[in-house]
């Protein structure tokens, strides 16, 4: 009994912490929001945009289901994207890491298993981060060294490149458990770590380049319908968005990046657009995916007493998993 108050006492103050820091940081957005003609156009590029980023954060939920099912948790599509969705939301603490703290605690209130769960956020911020560095170094030779490198000779190491960070998970997990496995295996509930199939790997990877892909989109999106920049190249803006997104992402106590990643994100965009529209940009996708973020709360709010407890089997080695 006490320990269900106290796990119930930790969520409510994790969503009501999330919620507090969620309203401070979308009014400050919204006041910071250049001045525009509002018209349909305008709202229309807005709205357009924040459904595109909420699809990121569908696809996040569909990425964290692929990596279960290689855990052997049978759990379903919107189980996966529920727990995802909502916990999503706990990036606004300080710290970075409260949405990784919301889903371990939404997902072992599912069933699912701590150690499981630590594993799947491992794997996830190791490929997206090798997605973003990636993209982030095709797009700086691209824009800055396009006359000096023979572009075939740099696609061939730019994937064997990929292909070394890709293998780079299995050689860590190996030498982890190889060192550490007795008390490691104590402190995760007799679990051990084990890294996910080539094809799954390979299957997130593409998911999470489509990922970075939508967000270009979307800055493409806001520069021509919202702040009516003639300016059209998407990879220069997908590129931009990854630097700047690393920097944000790996940014020790920065609230989902704050600060960080629009300092490079101006900076980056400033390259092609006019500052004024760089700076629009980058506080409009903002806004934009701070609404998203709420948006997408709130729904998985609403459904939240309505999904069963998902059924898990003990954790094994994806390998072995039977047919």
């Amino acid at each position: 009994m006490k320990n269900k108050i106290i796990k119930n006492g930790i969520r409510t103050v994790l969503v009501a912490s999330s919620l507090a820091y969620f309203f401070y940081y979308l009014y400050q957005h919204y006041n910071n929001l250049p001045n525009l003609s509002w018209n349909l156009s305008v709202a229309v590029g807005l709205m357009g945009g924040t459904l595109l980023y909420c699809l990121n954060i569908l696809t996040g939920g569909v990425v964290w289901n692929i990596l279960l099912k290689n855990y052997n948790i049978n759990i379903s599509w919107i189980d996966s994207i529920h727990i995802v969705s909502f916990s999503q939301f706990g990036k606004y603490i300080p710290g970075n890491i409260g949405q990784h703290i919301g889903r371990v605690v939404f997902a072992k209130a599912k069933g699912i298993p701590t150690a499981t769960t630590l594993q799947t956020i491992f794997i996830e911020a190791i490929v997206l981060s090798i997605v973003g560095v990636l993209i982030s170094i095709i797009g700086f030779y691209f824009f800055q060294f396009k006359g000096f490198y023979n572009s075939e000779l740099l696609l061939v190491q730019i994937i064997f490149f990929a292909l070394v960070l890709l293998c780079l998970p299995k050689i860590l997990f190996s030498i982890i458990n190889k060192l550490v496995e007795k008390r490691f295996l104590k402190f995760a509930l007799q679990d051990r770590l084990v890294i996910p199939k080539f094809d799954t790997l390979i299957l997130i990877t593409i998911l999470h380049i489509t990922m970075f892909i939508n967000l270009g989109i979307i800055l493409n999106l806001i520069a021509r319908v919202v702040l009516g920049s003639p300016e059209n190249h998407i990879f220069f803006l997908i590129t931009a968005f990854s630097w700047s997104w690393i920097l944000g992402y790996l940014a020790p106590g920065a609230p989902a990046g704050l600060g960080i990643r629009e300092a490079v994100l101006v900076a980056s965009l400033s390259m092609r657009f006019d500052p004024a529209i760089a700076i629009g940009l980058s506080i409009i996708l903002r806004f934009i995916t701070t609404i998203g973020d709420g948006f997408v709360f709130l729904i998985a709010l609403a459904f939240k007493y309505r999904l069963p407890k998902v059924k898990t089997d003990h954790i094994t080695d994806p390998s072995k998993k039977s047919n």
